[in-house]
Formats: structure tokens, sequence, C-alpha cells
């Protein structure tokens, strides 16, 4: 029940959906086309081999950093912005952990298809082959450990602004 309708929830909020879809995709390619590193060789040719590339560490400790700013931003109003229904439902004897189950559940699935996407651009863009599952792994650890980290504060705190205050001292 509260999974269907957080899910249901979120579909129907066009705005939420926009910003979550693409701010991925426009942050992976945004970072993979910066660190990518053109040589020109003595024919003053430019040319690019993953081998040759000195950004490549700044691109993966880069790309935890959005994913961990990602997992935080996403889940970090999720509960705060539902007290209201907590204490509906806290009158009516419901659990209060299948509630966090299913806002767990949602943002893991949010944060899978964010970091495939941008797992996807992103090597596609730098030419990493065949590591897709790999990067794919660390990213999507890094964006469900910081759900969950959003989803603590969003319990712990009263206002928004406290969250949003927060978030940069926490990364």
């Amino acid at each position: 029940v509260f999974m269907k309708r957080d899910i249901l929830k979120k579909l129907s909020d066009k705005q939420y959906l926009v910003i979550n879809f693409l701010e991925t995709p426009v942050l992976a390619f945004l970072l993979a086309f910066i660190v990518r590193y053109f040589d020109s060789d003595v024919s003053n040719q430019f040319r690019y081999t993953l081998v040759e590339n000195l950004n490549l560490p700044v691109y993966i400790f880069m790309s935890v950093i959005i994913a961990l700013f990602m997992g935080l931003s996403v889940s970090s109003e999720e509960i705060i912005k539902d007290r209201k229904i907590l204490k509906r439902e806290a009158f009516l004897h419901l659990s209060r952990s299948s509630y966090l189950l299913s806002k767990v559940s949602v943002q893991f699935l949010l944060s899978a298809i964010q970091a495939f996407t941008f797992v996807i651009i992103g090597n596609t863009i730098m030419e990493i082959r065949g590591m897709y599952l790999e990067y794919w792994i660390v990213l999507f650890t890094a964006w469900a450990t910081a759900n969950v980290m959003g989803l603590l504060i969003s319990d712990s705190f009263k206002t928004v602004v406290t969250i949003y205050i927060l978030i940069p001292f926490l990364i």
C-alpha cells in the first residue's frame, strides 16, 4: 500500500520526473565531456585514448560525489513532507517499518535507474569499455548510502531549510 502510493505520487508529479531523470544524464555528459582529455600529437591532430587520460581518477571521484549529492537531495525531503500522513497512520496503527521500507525501496529503484543512466552516458563518452557493471555497482552503492542518509536526516530535522544546509556538510 505504501509503496504503491509513493510510486503513484511520484509518477503524477511531472516536474519531479523531469528533474530526476534528466539531471543525471546531463551531469554525466558534462562531467565526462569536461574531464575527457584530448592530446595533440606532432602532426597537431587531436586524439583521445583512455590510457593517456590523466583525468580518469578525477572522473571517478567526481562521479561518486555526484552520486552522494543526488542521493541526498532526492531523499532528504521524503519523510519530512509526509509528517501529517504519518500522524494519521499512527492513529490507525499502521506499520511504520513498512512505510520506511517502502520509502527505501522506491529510493533504491530510482537510484538504480539514475546510476544506470549516469554510467551508460559517462562511460560511453569517456570510452570506458567493459566496466559498466563495476561502475554501476560502485555508484549505486554510493547513491543508496546517500538515500539512507537523506531519509535519516529527513526524519531527524523539522525544517527543509535545515536539511538543505546540512547536505553539503555531509558530502
